[in-house]
């Protein structure tokens, strides 16, 4: 898919979702009866709400300056941010939660936020807290973690991390500060402790079995693919990524291209009947193999 293909795709897709924009500028906004409201208004439903709804358009390179999607980050912002602890949240119950805090400094950049106020806040809070645990940390129930071990169980959350440090590698060069630039090496050292998608304990493994098939739009979980495409945005090159680079040349199809392989169900738009998942991937995929090899494709 070149790039032309690649604009046209994504402006169509950013005036399907336009279309669906309630008068707040939101989508699925939830009635103060659902049992969800207000802890989880703007993060459900899965994965039409619009938190999931902003990250798909993103994912998708939806022009950055396009003014239909900059009110409802504002008002997901608001909502979310825990002033008392600077950082975001939806409640103590996942506190404090790196992918949300992850996703909001992905769109907060993508999207040119000048909230530059709570992206500082949330890199001191996460360069101070967040956990790279390997299997041996016992989850205490004092702040900042309060017995949150989806997060901060005895393996800190790998998603997590990951989703923490795509925010951050969208983070400007020029913006970042020492608290930014050392949590991301936190990141990394423990994305390359796993090889990228593999287990650090049985290295045959995958750390997990969603992690080796190609996925598009990365929700929750990211896909190696993604990891290896944040690892590029971190201009990192590691003899650790190799068995991940390889993986993805296998699966590279006859004709140049690569094919979604785990759909994502429940978006705000039907965007893999209209084929954009495997044309997304397949850009992904080229921008990778180009940064790190030498590779025609």
């Amino acid at each position: 898919m070149d790039t032309s293909n690649s604009r046209m795709g994504a402006n169509q897709l950013a005036d399907q979702i336009a279309k669906l924009q309630d008068s707040s500028g939101c989508w699925n906004v939830l009635e103060p009866s659902d049992r969800n409201y207000p802890q989880f208004n703007y993060y459900v439903p899965n994965y039409k709400s619009t938190l999931w709804t902003l990250v798909l358009l993103a994912d998708s390179l939806v022009d950055p300056d396009d003014e239909r999607f900059k009110k409802p980050l504002q008002i997901i912002s608001a909502h979310f941010y825990d002033k008392e602890h600077g950082i975001f949240s939806i409640g103590k119950s996942h506190f404090p939660i790196p992918c949300l805090n992850g996703n909001m400094v992905y769109l907060l950049s993508y999207f040119k936020s000048k909230e530059r106020d709570k992206l500082e806040s949330v890199v001191r809070f996460f360069e101070k807290y967040q956990r790279f645990d390997d299997g041996d940390f016992k989850t205490p129930t004092r702040f900042p973690y309060f017995s949150n071990k989806s997060c901060y169980g005895s393996h800190s959350c790998y998603w997590g991390i990951v989703k923490l440090l795509k925010g951050l590698v969208h983070i400007p060069v020029e913006e970042r500060d020492r608290s930014s630039n050392e949590l991301i090496k936190k990141c990394i050292d423990f994305i390359l402790l796993h090889e990228v998608c593999f287990s650090s304990r049985t290295s045959t493994d995958y750390l997990h079995k969603r992690i080796q098939f190609l996925t598009f739009p990365n929700m929750y979980h990211s896909d190696f693919l993604e990891v290896l495409w944040i690892l590029m945005k971190a201009e990192v090159r590691h003899i650790k990524m190799e068995r991940a680079i390889e993986l993805l040349k296998s699966k590279m199809n006859k004709d140049g291209n690569w094919s979604i392989e785990k759909k994502v169900g429940d978006l705000i738009v039907p965007f893999g009947r209209w084929g954009y998942d495997s044309q997304a991937i397949t850009a992904r995929a080229r921008e990778v193999l180009r940064f790190y090899e030498d590779v025609k494709i």
